[in-house]
């Protein structure tokens, strides 16, 4: 096994490029990951890990499943220096590993006839972005669109946040006023606002739909909201002027899956990610 304690090792170096550059991220097709939980997801739902670092302590604890699943996957045990320089967290669980990029869009051509969808309109902060991935993949919706300006997918705090799910979940990134434009009539798009709009008690999501949520200071701008066919708000009694984004959504995602358990909708299937 290859043993790494440089800092300065091609590998350890390429790693911390992938962890800290979108472009490299992009230019390479790949992403990092640290920790049991992410690597074990990965494994699980069939990811291609190109190869993993790993501490003396991590390897010499019994983890039978998690290294048959590395198959011949490279494993480089690394120490002093190059170890301080893998970890991105406070609290480092002894393995990182560099995974390929997903190849799992959302399709809504191919959806079931009540598909569900979040749409995020220039979210900027990861652990927002994570959670609602997160939440989308809890609460059976189809799918997570992305607009362009979104902060980065394979953020390492959007990959914490979402725990595994951004693996499962068809995830498309695009142009959101395009898409929006490419499916009116075929997706009903509710802009989720503050103030003047339907509340969401009253709303009977259809068959197809996408709810929108804006960037977590200024929310939908007006032109966003023009984009999409209703506007939608959570009725508030309290004094709070509005939620966190990622708050906000969780409670719109409740409805809308609850809507489509009301009309016996079947449950998502399981997405391949190859």
């Amino acid at each position: 096994m290859e043993v790494i304690v440089s800092k300065d090792n091609s590998r350890i170096r390429a790693y911390h490029k992938l962890a800290s550059s979108r472009k490299e991220r992009q230019q390479e097709g790949a992403f990092v990951i640290e920790g049991d939980k992410l690597l074990g997801e990965a494994l699980r739902c069939g990811l291609e890990i190109r190869r993993v670092f790993a501490t003396r302590e991590w390897l010499s604890e019994p983890r039978e499943e998690l290294l048959a699943g590395l198959g011949s996957t490279p494993v480089s045990l690394v120490d002093g220096a190059a170890r301080q320089r893998l970890s991105q967290f406070p609290s480092p669980q002894g393995v990182w590993a560099i995974c390929s990029m997903l190849d799992n869009p959302v399709n809504p051509d191919k959806m079931n006839s009540n598909g569900a969808l979040l749409g995020l309109w220039n979210l900027q902060d990861p652990g927002n972005v994570g959670t609602m991935i997160r939440t989308a993949d809890a609460m059976g919706l189809d799918g997570v669109v992305l607009s362009r300006e979104c902060c980065d997918l394979y953020n390492m705090k959007t990959l914490r946040a979402a725990m595994g799910s951004l693996f499962r979940m068809p995830v498309l990134v695009t142009d959101m006023e395009d898409f929006l434009h490419r499916y009116r009539g075929q997706l009903t798009s509710y802009a989720a606002v503050v103030g003047e709009a339907t509340p969401l008690t009253e709303v009977s999501f259809p068959g197809r739909s996408v709810i929108l949520i804006g960037n977590e200071g200024n929310g939908l701008s007006a032109h966003q909201a023009a984009c999409c066919d209703s506007r939608i708000t959570i009725p508030m009694t309290g004094r709070a002027e509005s939620l966190n984004a990622a708050m906000a959504a969780t409670i719109l995602m409740w409805e809308l899956s609850r809507s489509r358990m009301g009309k016996n909708c079947p449950e998502r299937s399981n997405h391949e990610t190859n």
